[in-house]
């Protein structure tokens, strides 16, 4: 997504980046393998902490087996440098420049893509000198806050050097291209390598095939694809798997990054790149490279897409919320990165891009994310049910999506937060807005065509129209191809539910597939409070209490022991998972028996659960006779995917 923020607790940004080895390729039916200063072990059994550990006849084969396409360093124009100085916090960075005679401008990115605002990225870069190829010091002047100029010195080449703040977390440093790498005006077509300088034993994880013969050195294209590969330097862990015979590395740094689900983790990743893959029919790069912060949480997570790699903050549980993260960042390898509209590339890093697309590029990426998820069997019925309903919640929360149409909250995003843009949309988000887009046009599709046709055919159409470096889609192209495959009737349709502002008619889609929606009065086993764990006290802060535990618990007491488990432990996912079965398995006539700190002194608590109700909203068969309609349904559920029931 841009930068899609869902989870419980703190969540922190994070990357991943690649090993440096030149040459490398692992067998496809090999489940996981383990990278650590630039040694490989093959997968065989799984060890105590889920990763897999490889024998010693399987490393050879594997080492036999050993070819990864490679870059030449040949015929790059524009050579950076990265040095990082752990003592000090910064990177030491270059960049020399061939044949400057014209003079050379120099800028640092004012947004970076995927993120739909701008920024002070310019206040990075400091102790900015420049000299030229005999080490003669040039002059540099400073026009405005992003932009530095060289004037003409007859040079055959200059090198300009700066440094930039990278704080150390876990031993390792993470950077992003934009607010990293200066770019040279009217040369960003231009090919560039940067080489990484970094201390014994430190590894660099990124994006960006190798150049040959050249160690830590990878290669580029063009500043675009230079800046869309975020790095990883230092000491961190580094797992990772093989699809369709394409390596992918999971970089994990941060406070939890011990503590993460490792094997959890691994599955989840490899299960998001097959099945997408499965769906576009190939992978679109060489290599992926996963970049997770990992922070003590039970689920959540939050994310940037790039071109062969992500940054995910991510929750050391891995649950639900943070799998769907995993799957959306994913899918945008095709759609943001590759299937995009004009405006998104190349770039134009002064100022930010007008598209009325991002309902399609980051909400329908949302939507894809979920239904994958649940059409491949990752999860089941329910929650893709509940996923529709979480949508309409927000959504129908916010009044302005009567007055702002779905095209305007992407194109207009650049006037919010007084010009700065966002990364949401204007007025209301694009996200959860395109989500429901995108249930709304596939049912028509399928409803208009019989199920002969879905909205799994506009993507792919438009992967055709924009794959292989093809120029981005004109801001028409979707309502095109929606037309194409549903029939004239999705031109009025498009026209009302994406151009024009209102509500978004989801019970009569869902009704068009047999379904309803419905108010229902749920019961449930109340205790009395609600809770947040701590990790620094090792346990519950109590808020929010009512019911059975107003009189006998306070907002603020720290729970220490449930039902004689100690919940003085040392991660919040580890007191979470302590803590949540036993009052998931609460019943009315059994006492919570607590232990409490309160005022300095432990007391205990005895609470009798109560059974209470509450109003929720639920998704339902409402014509379970209506083969026509169930037929339909069964084909926005799985699309031909082989399923149990």
């Amino acid at each position: 997504m841009g930068q899609l923020w869902l989870g419980i607790g703190p969540v922190l940004g994070t990357s991943l980046s690649e090993s440096s080895i030149p040459f490398f390729q692992l067998f496809e039916d090999s489940p996981c393998f383990v990278v650590r200063h630039l040694h490989f072990e093959l997968p065989y059994p799984v060890g105590h902490n889920g990763v897999m550990r490889g024998t010693k006849n399987t490393t050879r084969g594997m080492l036999l087996a050993l070819a990864f396409a490679v870059c030449s360093l040949a015929g790059a124009d524009l050579q950076y440098r990265v040095e990082p100085d752990p003592a000090n916090e910064s990177l030491k960075l270059s960049i020399t420049i061939p044949s400057p005679s014209e003079g050379v401008r120099l800028q640092m990115p004012r947004w970076a893509p995927g993120s739909y605002r701008l920024t002070t990225n310019f206040r990075n870069v400091r102790d900015l000198t420049a000299v030229d190829e005999s080490g003669k010091a040039v002059e540099v002047q400073h026009p405005d806050d992003w932009t530095w100029s060289l004037a003409p010195s007859g040079a055959k080449s200059v090198t300009v050097r700066y440094t930039c703040p990278s704080p150390m977390v876990g031993g390792a440093m993470h950077f992003s291209g934009p607010s990293t790498y200066l770019y040279v005006v009217d040369r960003l077509r231009e090919p560039c390598t940067v080489a990484f300088s970094m201390p014994d034993k430190w590894i660099v994880a990124i994006g960006l095939d190798e150049s040959k013969g050249a160690k830590n050195t990878f290669y580029a294209p063009n500043y675009d694809v230079l800046a869309d590969n975020p790095a990883t330097l230092g000491e961190f862990a580094l797992l990772g798997y093989v699809v369709q015979g394409k390596p992918h590395f999971i970089a994990l740094r941060g406070g939890a990054a011990d503590d993460v689900d490792r094997e959890g983790l691994v599955k989840a990743c490899r299960f998001v790149t097959e099945s997408e893959g499965d769906f576009f029919g190939g992978l679109p790069y060489s290599k992926y490279v996963w970049h997770f912060n990992v922070n003590d949480s039970p689920d959540g997570a939050g994310g940037l897409e790039h071109l062969s790699s992500t940054q995910i903050s991510l929750a050391s549980g891995v649950g639900p919320r943070a799998v769907s993260v995993l799957a959306h960042e994913f899918f945008h390898l095709w759609n943001v990165k590759r299937i995009r509209s004009a405006p998104l590339g190349p770039f134009d890093y002064t100022q930010l891009p007008k598209t009325g697309a991002l309902w399609w590029l980051e909400g329908v990426t949302d939507y894809y994310a979920h239904h994958l998820l649940h059409r491949y069997g990752w999860w089941d019925t329910d929650r893709f049910h509940q996923d529709i309903l979480d949508n309409v919640r927000t959504v129908r929360a916010r009044p302005q999506r009567l007055e702002v149409s779905p095209y305007d909250a992407s194109f207009r995003v650049g006037e919010a937060a007084g010009g700065r843009g966002n990364s949401q949309g204007f007025g209301v988000s694009y996200y959860d807005t395109g989500w429901l887009l995108g249930l709304c046009l596939d049912i028509e599709i399928r409803s208009q065509t019989g199920g002969k046709r879905s909205l799994d055919d506009v993507m792919r159409a438009l992967w055709d129209l924009c794959r292989n470096g093809k120029p981005g889609f004109a801001e028409d192209e979707i309502r095109k191809q929606c037309v194409r495959f549903g029939g004239p009737a999705l031109g009025p349709f498009y026209d009302k539910i994406v151009m024009q502002p209102g509500e978004l008619p989801v019970e009569e889609q869902l009704a068009k597939i047999g379904l309803r929606m419905s108010e229902r009065l749920d019961r449930f086993v109340d205790v009395g409070f609600d809770w947040a764990a701590v990790r620094a006290e090792q346990a519950v802060r109590v808020r929010n209490v009512h019911g059975p535990a107003k009189d006998r618990l306070r907002d603020g007491d720290r729970i220490i022991e449930a039902n004689g488990k100690s919940l003085k432990l040392p991660t919040t996912r580890a007191i979470y998972a302590t803590l949540q079965p036993i009052l998931e398995k609460a019943t009315t006539d059994e006492v919570l028996l607590l232990r409490v700190l309160r005022d300095g002194e432990e007391i205990e608590v005895r609470i009798l659960p109560e059974l209470s109700t509450r109003t929720g909203t639920k998704i339902d068969d409402a014509a379970p006779g209506d083969l026509q309609k169930r037929a339909l349904r069964e084909g926005l559920y799985y699309d031909g995917v082989p399923h149990k029931g």
